[in-house]
């Protein structure tokens, strides 16, 4: 062995290190600039940061809210990662809740036809309709002959299958509107003129 010289081991582990810290380094710098032409660094600069907050951000999860509706998820999440809660806010309570339309049912509502417009005194005339959520209500016919709405005189009409109908007579020369009325909620049907004679 040389005397001065390094030991054959000792250059050899130099040697290894060397040729590590120069890999390392080449996969580092090789990362870093991948990193930044793939936009997952940490952001941009400092002006662009004021500009914009979430120019750096590379994740966003939405914050939750209530739900509008009656059925679905108890919470949704805010589809835009730019709005803020304050403008959430403020147009939820200048704009109509939509859920009061879902919640609220469906008025009932009476449908009176006339199977003819124009009978001769004493003809038979078909007055059927359709109730809709009415089962089981009692109708009463009322008449305006030009003197205002009074009761016609027949026995009260039940709705059976959300359906009704009754014939009637009139001697009464003339025009007449009819209109059912359901005694119990006061519900009106439209109106529906025959003339007689």
């Amino acid at each position: 062995m040389k005397q001065g010289g390094q030991h054959p081991i000792a250059a050899g582990v130099t040697a290894l290190v060397a040729v590590a810290v120069g890999v390392g380094l080449i996969v580092g710098i090789a990362m870093f600039v991948g990193a930044n032409i793939l936009g997952l660094g940490g952001g941009g600069s400092a002006d662009d940061q004021a500009t914009d907050p979430d120019a750096g951000a590379s994740l966003y999860a939405p914050s939750p809210k209530p739900t509008k509706t009656a059925s679905g998820p108890a919470i949704t999440l805010n589809a835009s990662p730019t709005s803020a809660p304050e403008k959430q806010a403020g147009t939820a309570s200048t704009s109509p809740s939509p859920s009061k339309s879902v919640v609220e049912k469906p008025a009932k509502e009476i449908t009176l036809q006339a199977g003819t417009v124009a009978a001769e005194p004493m003809e038979r005339i078909d007055l059927t309709g359709i109730y809709p959520g009415g089962e089981g209500a009692i109708l009463r016919l009322e008449r305006n002959d030009g003197q205002g709405w009074e009761d016609f005189g027949i026995p009260d009409v039940p709705v059976t299958g959300e359906q009704f109908s009754t014939p009637i007579q009139s001697g009464r020369v003339g025009k007449h509107k009819f209109r059912m009325k359901d005694i119990d909620t006061g519900t009106y049907s439209n109106v529906v003129t025959v003339t007689i004679g």
